[in-house]
């Protein structure tokens, strides 16, 4: 065969080898895991990925710590389902110290990974929270809630930086039968939880401002916060991430930190087989 030849052809196999493993690249540029906002990567179609976290913020001799698991799961390459739990839940914040199951959240996402280009992208989610954690207790905020979100990233610099933005609102549709304590702070409200990642080493280094109030339908609360973090890409489907989230209201509890351990499986996550040889004549 004419060297020429042979060397069009290996190219020309080896930029149809790439086209799978550029549909992984979102998800190889981008932390799988924030501390407040959602991460805009999408599950692929029967992709699973699972985020075990550990939360624990204090505010003076008052203390709330959790146990938290998600479950992400890709209906398709764009639309994902996904069920958050507090499943240990320890907090003094009702009096006396009370230890049990927290609350529960149910959503779905459809995620458009590019958007006029391949480093813009949008999503829009649909979450639901139910009161499975007892108010009387400060170990849920007894309300039904339904929490319509949109989720936006943009990559500067060959991906070196990433802004990201989560902004919604929280409706309370019903209430759980709860004490005066519980029942002071159910109203809707607004959130954004925005931020700066940046490639440091084997993850990211990222800052989030994390924004709640309902102000706006009849309540006395903004709570601002500000947490610094790092992410650690430990395999190519696994991260370590740890916060520090910082209170910047009276309302907020002034000081957090936040461990929260990542991986996916199942999908098309993993690297395809190579291209069979190209034979010419």
């Amino acid at each position: 065969m004419v060297p020429g030849r042979t060397i069009c052809l290996l190219l020309f196999a080896c930029a149809f080898w790439q086209l799978p493993v550029r549909a992984q690249d979102l998800e190889q540029r981008q932390p799988l895991e924030l501390v407040s906002a959602d991460s805009i990567v999408p599950q692929d179609r029967h992709e699973m990925m699972l985020t075990s976290g550990g939360w624990y913020f204090r505010d003076g001799g008052v203390h709330d710590a959790m146990f938290t698991q998600k479950v992400e799961w890709g209906i398709s390459n764009r639309l994902q389902v996904a069920t958050f739990v507090q499943a240990i839940r320890n907090t003094n914040v009702a009096g006396a110290s009370a230890t049990g199951m927290g609350d529960l959240e149910v959503g779905a996402r459809y995620t458009w990974a590019s958007v006029g280009s391949q480093y813009t992208h949008l999503a829009a989610a649909l979450d639901a929270g139910f009161p499975s954690g007892n108010p009387g207790s400060g170990l849920g905020d007894g309300g039904y809630t339904l929490s319509p979100s949109l989720l936006a990233s943009h990559e500067f610099e060959n991906s070196k930086y990433q802004m990201f933005t989560t902004s919604g609102l929280d409706f309370v549709i019903a209430h759980r039968a709860i004490g005066a304590i519980a029942g002071e702070s159910l109203h809707d409200s607004f959130f954004c939880n925005s931020g700066l990642s940046l490639r440091a080493g084997r993850g990211w280094a990222v800052g989030e401002v994390a924004v709640k109030s309902n102000r706006w339908n009849g309540g006395s609360e903004t709570n601002v916060a500000f947490t610094p973090s790092y992410v650690r890409r430990v395999a190519r489907r696994a991260e370590l991430l740890l916060g520090i989230p910082i209170g910047l209201t009276s309302s907020t509890d002034p000081i957090g930190v936040v461990f929260k351990f990542t991986f996916e499986i199942g999908g098309s996550g993993e690297l395809p087989a190579p291209a069979p040889s190209v034979a010419g004549p």
